[in-house]
């Protein structure tokens, strides 16, 4: 079994791809509405 520590391949490239993505809207859309976005979404999860 593999730590927790480290990620999939998978789950690195989502993660590149989504920080990419993050990165290019940033110059349209504030980081902290960005990080709003990914916190409700977040809770949406949980809930």
């Amino acid at each position: 079994m593999q730590p927790s520590f480290i990620m999939s391949s998978s789950m690195n490239d989502f993660l590149n791809k989504f920080f990419d993505l993050c990165r290019e809207y940033q110059e349209e859309i504030p980081p902290q509405k960005i990080a709003e976005v990914l916190r409700d979404y977040a809770d949406r999860l949980d809930g």
